[in-house]
């Protein structure tokens, strides 16, 4: 199955670079044998609308611990480079897919144990009430018969396991058929937090910027 990537537009690309150039970069191990990856399939859904954030946001709207750490692994690119270790499935509604910006976060937690942090934020048009978001996650092949846990620390939201929407469903007499295709969002996912939300607020100074003036009116 071939997952179509949104194209990262001039100002997100030029973000980007500025947002690398200034953060610290993640730490390097020489020699390190990058994991294989697998597939894990999610759900998150909200019990309130998650408003379109403001341009000064300062972090992800949702926030969920990688239980085991380590276990989301970016895939890599034929250019060698990290893609988004999430794709956005078909079935997810109430939001816009090409506003969703993935940010990935290996840190340390206060105990001195590992920590992986995946954190999302909804841009456009933010997560309306009842929206859905099912995606697809890039594991540790490791992982593969027992998936990482996604736990989210965002008041209200909720992500489960889900099975993989391409396997036969039950057969139990329904008629419904679903669409197999996807959605990468834009490839932001080893960003900090203070990157990823930087890179959100020139989006939403750019947004505005592009909006068409209002016409002067004449009056008879």
């Amino acid at each position: 199955m071939t997952r179509p990537r949104s194209t990262p537009s001039t100002s997100l690309t030029a973000a980007l670079a500025l947002v690398l150039g200034a953060c610290c970069t993640a730490p390097v191990q020489a020699d390190a044998i990058t994991p294989t990856t697998a597939t894990a399939y999610y759900k998150l859904t909200a019990d309130s609308a998650l408003p379109a954030p403001a341009a000064d946001i300062d972090g992800p709207q949702v926030v969920a611990a990688v239980s085991p750490a380590g276990g989301v692994v970016p895939p890599t690119n034929a250019d060698g480079s990290q893609g988004s270790p999430l794709t956005v499935l078909s079935s997810s509604h109430g939001f816009d897919p090409s506003q969703l910006v993935v940010a990935l976060k290996d840190a340390t937690a206060s105990d001195g144990s590992p920590e992986q942090l995946l954190g999302l934020v909804f841009f456009g048009q933010g997560l309306q009430a009842g929206g859905e978001l099912d995606f697809a996650l890039s594991i540790d092949s490791a992982l593969a018969s027992n998936p990482p846990q996604l736990v989210s620390s965002t008041p209200g939201v909720s992500i489960t396991a889900i099975a993989d929407p391409s396997s036969p469903p039950p057969t139990d007499g329904g008629s419904g058929t679903t669409d197999g295709g996807t959605n990468v969002p834009e490839p932001v996912a080893l960003l900090l937090w203070a990157g990823a939300a930087g890179v959100v607020g020139m989006r939403a100074r750019n947004r505005a910027g592009r909006r068409p003036a209002p016409q002067p009116t004449t009056q008879s």
